[in-house]
């Protein structure tokens, strides 16, 4: 089969590469006979392609390994002009393994950017399952991490070059919270595809390649995070996978704990919003043990900050299961190593988790457990000292306030601060305010009949979801 206008992919990236048609001739036959496959690929046969000719299969795999290696960079089937016969059938990358090997997981880091960058609907539809972190942090806890060896070959990267994108990384992070991930994920896409990119392919020492390593675990955390934000919850999942597998591999045990802390909280955040108790129950449990799996793993590099956070996480993983004891002993120890954090001595990259963040997460565990009047409490006081530009994350807290002073009988509140949420996730590109709105319609919705307040709650909000519904409905139609 031949393309019409010729291959113009693939002659772009020959003059990119540097490379004559019969360099490339020679370099496919002789990939190919190291794989044992022979083959009689020609200059004839290059100019063929150029010309639009699809090649027999192997020959457009081993072109794109052959334009990869003198790029630096994975080069796709595709990118090269050519139909990739793996897209036609059930594609096999699920993300969810631990790989077993840096390079794998480095590999799997940039196979999921390259799908999530070019394929639209790739996982959309897909579940999230709530067993799938269990092998990851198991294993962080049990087996010894890969070690980071230097590369010789390559781009050279420097200290300056990770500065340079973990300046990017909080820059990227703090629109994510101004404006939600819908307005910035494909540039954070782009990011740890290129950082994977960096890894397989650069040249470093031992030192700068595990500071290489954990920038790139940081990278694909926040992909997963934008990913949840956007509501693409099973993609988030295999982010999350292998930012744990980066971390650990760079021996960044701190930044381990970190993401299994997140892990927990997305697990909470996705049973909160099943309306089957039991299956809140089972999240719940995951939650508190993937909080005390961050404990194991972190151990002695934890600081005060990430153990605060690590057991307020916890504290409302035993609140959602009805744990009151353990829930206060849990929220007791993370107010109380919260005291012992001083800034300039925490991480950079846990500069976000503030007293705000700390009081949300508290407030939280205590509407969980019933405990209406000091929950309306702390929420509001993480109100009053949030950053302007935390504009979801007061999104998210007028909503739980709103939940709290149900549980405190005030019906005014709870709709003056639903409708705070509501007019605030109107400005956001963010499915997880939405969803944190829709969970709070489910709680107004049986007490309705209590009071006009609630019944016009009930109606504004539902309003509203329908609306975002048909939105989101129109914006997915080609």
């Amino acid at each position: 089969m031949r393309r019409q206008g010729g291959n113009s992919a693939l002659r772009v990236l020959l003059v990119e590469a540097g490379i004559s048609n019969a360099a490339l001739a020679r370099a496919i036959v002789a990939l190919g006979s190291a794989e044992g496959i022979h083959l009689g690929t020609t200059t004839t046969s290059v100019r063929r392609m150029l010309d639009g000719a699809q090649p027999r299969w192997p020959v457009p795999r081993l072109v794109a390994a052959v334009l990869s290696r003198r790029l630096g960079r994975e080069v796709s089937v595709a990118d090269c002009g050519f139909t990739d016969r793996v897209a036609a059938v059930e594609d096999r990358l699920d993300g969810l393994r631990c790989a077993g090997s840096l390079e794998g997981t480095v590999r799997t880091v940039v196979d999921l950017s390259v799908r999530d960058l070019n394929r639209r609907g790739f996982l959309v539809g897909s579940a999230f399952a709530v067993s799938a972190f269990s092998q990851p942090a198991l294993l962080a806890l049990t087996v010894p991490s890969v070690e980071v060896a230097g590369r010789l070959t390559g781009r050279r990267v420097g200290s300056a070059d990770i500065e340079v994108v973990t300046e990017h990384l909080a820059h990227l992070r703090r629109l994510d919270h101004r404006y939600g991930a819908g307005r910035v994920r494909d540039q954070v896409v782009h990011l740890v595809h290129r950082q994977g990119n960096a890894v397989l392919h650069g040249s470093y020492d031992e030192a700068t390649g595990r500071a290489l390593l954990e920038s790139t675990a940081q990278a694909a955390w926040l992909t997963g995070a934008m990913a949840a934000d956007v509501g693409r919850h099973a993609l988030a999942q295999r982010y999350y996978i292998q930012a744990l597998n980066l971390a650990m591999s760079a021996g960044a045990r701190a930044y381990a704990a970190n993401v299994l802390s997140h892990m927990a909280r997305l697990t909470l955040q996705m049973g909160q919003g099943n309306a089957a108790a039991d299956e809140r129950m089972l999240h719940a449990r995951q939650t508190v043990a993937l909080s005390r799996a961050g404990m194991g793993v972190g151990g002695r590099e934890l600081t005060p900050a990430l153990a605060a956070l690590l057991n307020a996480v916890q504290a409302r993983g035993h609140a959602v299961l009805g744990d009151v004891v353990t829930a206060r002993e849990c929220r007791r120890q993370a107010e109380g190593q919260f005291q012992r954090h001083r800034s300039g001595q925490e991480p950079a990259w846990l500069g976000f988790y503030t007293q705000s963040e700390l009081d949300a997460d508290l407030g939280r565990c205590l509407r969980d457990l019933g405990d209406g009047e000091p929950a309306v409490r702390l929420l509001n006081r993480a109100l009053e000292n949030y950053e302007p530009w935390r504009a979801r994350s007061r999104c998210f807290v007028h909503t739980d306030l709103s939940s709290a002073h149900l549980v405190d009988g005030d019906h005014d509140r709870a709709a003056a601060s639903a409708r705070f949420a509501i007019r605030a996730a109107g400005s956001l590109r963010s499915v997880r305010t939405i969803d944190r709105l829709r969970i709070l319609r489910r709680s107004v919705r049986p007490v309705r009949e209590r009071s006009v307040v609630l019944r016009t709650l009930d109606d504004e909000l539902t309003e509203f979801l329908s609306r975002t519904r048909r939105e989101r409905s129109e914006a997915s139609v080609p």
